[in-house]
């Protein structure tokens, strides 16, 4: 996948972040438990001139991209890599942590409002932990979007500004560790996103400019219905939406997702080592034995199933 880097060179190397405050930000902002805060903070000892030379390239690419609605593409390290390059991407995003504070004050975003777009870092730390056995980010461009600005976390749901500016839509994205995905707290959420966007982005959402919000999940795929009790949330959250484009869409067939999200493993993890510690595990599990290729959906949000 080719990045959205400068050339080598072209921009000055990220300086040599402070140990110290490595282990603040993410104790203190992004709810990283200290296992992983601790090791980020180490890491920054194994950081050498061609690390920090890519590290600044990443951070440029925030820099001049403050607001910008598309998440910019970094090279993803791989999971064997020494800890300083498994948390290469971390080091920029903090050090852009002020850069996006000053956006959020501009548009009226206060700090609690601001620790909660950061907390998302914290989860996948924990995530990548669990994946992988040891410290690392392998998602770091994800991030790439909450210190520009772009997304933002309100109540339940994450919503983040994409598309173009003469059609700007809203992605809604779940965060695993959120809480249950009731209709109530989706609703509540969608309620707080109409008001949000049109008093932060007035240019954007102008009054009397209908929001879309749209979603890809794997949380939307319909053959769920076939293995889920009924009273399941996430059944109740993918009645809401109309499903764009067909089974084939460009994500569809990838067992990433499930692997990542649903069981918190490797894709290449074998079935009969996938934990089964709830309903979800046990039944995702059953129709992935039964043959299924559970798939990532495009959704079109209806917000009227929510009485909005």
């Amino acid at each position: 996948m080719t990045d959205d880097l400068p050339p080598a060179g072209a921009v000055p190397p990220l300086p040599k972040p402070d140990p110290e405050r490595v282990r603040e930000l993410l104790l203190d902002w992004c709810g990283a438990d200290p296992e992983d805060a601790l090791a980020a903070a180490e890491a920054v000892s194994g950081l050498d001139g061609e690390l920090l030379a890519l590290a600044g390239r990443m951070h440029h690419s925030i820099a001049e991209d403050m607001g910008g609605r598309l998440w910019r593409r970094w090279p993803k390290p791989s999971p064997d890599s020494p800890d300083p390059e498994r948390l290469l991407g971390l080091y920029p995003l903090l050090a852009a942590v002020p850069l996006m504070l000053d956006f959020h004050r501009g548009i009226g975003v206060d700090e609690d409002g601001s620790r909660l777009v950061l907390q998302d870092i914290g989860e996948k730390l924990r995530l990548n932990r669990e994946l992988y056995g040891r410290p690392g980010l392998d998602v770091a461009f994800w991030f790439t979007a909450h210190v520009r600005g772009t997304i933002y976390q309100l109540g339940r749901l994450q919503f983040c500004m994409e598309g173009t500016t003469a059609k700007p839509r809203i992605g809604l994205h779940i965060r695993g560790e959120g809480g249950p995905l009731t209709p109530e707290a989706v609703r509540s959420s969608v309620e707080q996103a109409l008001e949000f966007f049109p008093a932060k982005f007035p240019d954007l959402f102008p009054s009397g400019r209908s929001m879309s919000f749209m979603c890809s999940s794997w949380l939307l795929d319909p053959q769920l219905r076939d293995w889920l009790p009924e009273r399941s949330n996430i059944l109740k959250f993918g009645a809401l939406f109309d499903l764009v484009g067909p089974a084939t869409y460009a994500n569809a067939n990838r067992r990433d997702d499930i692997w990542r999200f649903v069981f918190a493993r490797t894709p290449d993890t074998p079935l009969e080592e996938l934990p089964m510690e709830h309903t979800l595990q046990r039944s995702v599990l059953a129709g992935i034995k039964a043959g299924v290729d559970f798939q990532t959906r495009l959704g079109d949000l209806k917000r009227e199933r929510l009485g909005l």
